[in-house]
C-alpha cells in the first residue's frame, strides 16, 4: 500500500510571497539602472553609454519619472535604504497624487 501525502498550500500566501519577491527584484534592477545612469551621465560624462542605459529604461518600460526622481533625489545612490525610502515615497505619491 502506497501512502500519498497531499501538499496543501494557501494560494494567497504563495502569491503574496511571489509578488513581494518580484517587487524586490524589480526594485533592485531599477536601482542598478539608476546607479549605472548616475555613473555614466554625471561621473563619467559618457554620452554613448548614457544613451544605451536610457534606451534600456525605455525597453523595460520603467517609469521615467521614477528613474529621474531616484537620480536627483538620492544623495547616496549606493545606499539601498535611502533609495528604498525615496522610491517608496515616490510610489505612494504617484498612486494617490
Amino acid at each position: 500500500m502506497v501512502l500519498k501525502k497531499k501538499l496543501i498550500t494557501k494560494s494567497s500566501e504563495v502569491q503574496t510571497g511571489t509578488s513581494e519577491a518580484r517587487i524586490r527584484n524589480d526594485r533592485q534592477a531599477v536601482f542598478q539602472l539608476v546607479r549605472d545612469l548616475v555613473q555614466a551621465q554625471f561621473n563619467r560624462g559618457d554620452e554613448e553609454l548614457t544613451k544605451r542605459l536610457w534606451q534600456d529604461v525605455a525597453d523595460r518600460e520603467i517609469d521615467l519619472d521614477r528613474v529621474i526622481n531616484l537620480m536627483y533625489t538620492c544623495s547616496f545612490h549606493e545606499d539601498d535604504y535611502e533609495m528604498t525610502k525615496v522610491d517608496e515615497t515616490y510610489q505612494k505619491k504617484s498612486m494617490f497624487g
